[in-house]
């Protein structure tokens, strides 16, 4: 089991500010002032985003490098549509592109590679991701 702990941020004058750690790694989390913070970091939703956005990306990669594909670079565009997320319903639309000389089929084997993210894989409809809460 992985553990991480997060805690206000006693550096930053935002009340809202959480630090996360994360093995030797902080991540900082804020809110918009409407909701009282400073948004002096993204808020958590937005890493959520970012953290399907990059495995894709990551899994692309790796994909690529494993079969010796000529992959330059890939940038992904996320679009999201959060207007049902209160009834459980958030869509998240990428828009790859993948830059080096590739033919059709490796672009294809690329683009199944990025379905294969393990972070995306979370939201399928097989996942069952169980959120434990208790007070120590």
């Amino acid at each position: 089991m992985k553990t991480q702990t997060v805690s206000q941020d006693k550096n930053h004058s935002s009340k809202m500010r959480q630090v996360v750690k994360a093995g030797d790694n902080e991540i900082y989390f804020d809110v918009p002032e409407a909701l009282g913070g400073e948004s002096s970091a993204p808020n958590p939703h937005v890493y959520l985003d970012a953290a399907v956005l990059a495995c894709k990306a990551i899994t692309i990669r790796l994909f690529a490098a494993r079969r010796g594909y000529a992959l330059e670079d890939v940038s992904i565009t996320l679009n999201t549509d959060d207007s049902k997320e209160r009834e459980g319903i958030y869509v998240m639309n990428f828009d790859i592109e993948l830059i080096g000389d590739l033919d059709e089929k490796e672009r294809k084997a690329l683009l199944a590679a990025a379905e294969q993210c393990p972070v995306g894989k979370l939201f399928g409809e097989k996942a069952q991701v169980v959120l434990n809460s208790k007070l120590v």
